[in-house]
């Protein structure tokens, strides 16, 4: 395994994964360091109407499970940290 990456985010919540989203469709080796909970604040948010793309009736929740979709399918990787 080759331990040297392009990018290296700390954090999960939305501006970390947007990151990991335009560096690794970039095609940039990226990692993505998190702790247990990912999504950070937002996935606690009932709605969401000011996120920049946000589908109408979007929870914290499901903003984040798409932007994971995203995430792996352009091959960042992640890993937890304690």
């Amino acid at each position: 395994m080759n331990n040297i990456y392009d990018v290296i985010i700390i954090g999960s919540g939305p501006a970390g994964l947007s990151a990991a989203i335009y560096s690794a469709r970039a095609r940039l080796k990226t990692l993505i360091l998190e702790r247990v909970k990912v999504g950070g604040q937002i996935v606690i948010t009932d709605e969401v109407a000011n996120y920049p793309g946000s589908v109408q009736h979007a929870t914290g929740p499901s903003l984040i499970a798409r932007m994971e979709e995203q995430v792996e399918g352009f091959g960042a990787e992640r890993k937890k940290i304690t």
